[in-house]
C-alpha cells in the first residue's frame, strides 16, 4: 500500500495496537503532528502560551518561565488522523508500519 501513494495524496491512518517501543511511539507522535487540525491547536496553544509568558526577574534581569506545551498527538491504540503524503515520510512509515493501517482519503 505504501509504494502506492502518490505524493500531495490525502491519507487516514489509524494506529491499530499498543506501541510499546518509545523511539516507534515518538515516530508515530511526529507524524500525526502533520494533521491539520493538530496544527492548528498547537498553534493556538503556543500562541496563548506567550501571550501569558510570565516574566520574573533572575539576577535583576528578565527571566522567562516557560510553560511545557501540551502534548495534542498522543499515540495510542485507535488514533486516527489524517494527512498528504510526502515522499520524505516513506522511511518513517516503513519503519512502524506493523503499528498503523494506511488508506487512501
Amino acid at each position: 500500500m505504501l509504494d502506492s501513494l502518490k505524493a500531495g495524496q490525502k491519507i487516514r491512518c489509524t494506529v491499530t495496537r499498543d506501541i510499546r517501543v518509545p523511539r516507534h511511539a515518538a515516530t508515530v507522535e511526529r507524524l500525526m503532528r502533520q494533521d491539520d487540525d493538530i496544527k492548528r491547536r498547537l498553534k493556538k496553544a503556543q500562541v496563548y502560551r506567550m501571550a501569558n509568558l510570565l516574566v520574573k526577574s533572575r539576577g535583576n534581569r528578565p527571566w522567562e518561565c516557560r510553560v511545557k506545551s501540551a502534548r495534542h498527538a498522543v499515540a495510542g491504540k485507535g488514533a486516527t488522523w489524517t494527512m498528504r503524503f510526502i515522499p520524505q515520510v516513506l522511511n518513517d512509515f516503513k519503519s512502524i508500519e506493523q503499528y498503523l493501517k494506511v488508506e487512501a482519503a
